[in-house]
């Protein structure tokens, strides 16, 4: 589970450095083109809403799975550790609930509404939908193993984390 973990976050990182840097190339294109030779393309301002979407939701995953999202610990730093497990299960109880009814619900409007095609390029709106979908299952996923590795911890706490466990406490 750990080496599919890491596949996953190392492939989607990439991916998304992939993505910005042909977001730049699509923007550097729709600037030359229209600065020097006074012809704006239509297509590059749909092209890089789609991968401004891309790098977002799925730059949201990367800051799930490596614990880099922003918090407040106040009540966290608080209480005493043998505690703040049980809150962290909980609270990622609840992000677990609100991504499984995205994901449920996202699925239903994706079905729906996929098929309608983008003004300019003719793009199924189904792909920046499915792109959030996917990102928000990812996080679904993440938040599950990241429980269940605070269910070991609790039920083993003298091991600790072992290596590649990194679990974000947010």
């Amino acid at each position: 589970m750990k080496k599919v973990r890491h596949y996953i976050h190392l492939s989607v990182k990439s991916i998304n450095i992939l993505v910005m840097l042909f977001m730049f190339l699509i923007l550097l294109i729709q600037v030359l083109t229209r600065k020097f030779f006074n012809y704006p393309l239509s297509w590059p301002e749909e092209l890089s809403l789609i991968t401004m979407i891309w790098i977002t939701f799925f730059g949201a995953y990367q800051c799930t799975i490596e614990g880099n999202h922003l918090k407040m610990d106040f009540l966290e730093s608080k209480i005493p550790e043998k505690i703040k497990p049980y809150l962290l299960i909980i609270s990622k109880g609840f992000v677990i609930w609100f991504l499984f009814i995205t994901c449920y619900w996202g699925w239903t409007f994706i079905q729906k509404a996929g098929n309608i095609k983008m003004p300019v390029s003719g793009l199924p709106m189904g792909l920046p939908y499915s792109i959030i979908w996917i990102s928000f299952l990812l996080m679904l996923c993440e938040f599950v193993i990241q429980i269940l590795f605070h269910i070991k911890e609790i039920s083993n706490p003298s091991s600790g984390k072992e290596e590649g466990e990194e679990c974000s406490h947010s």
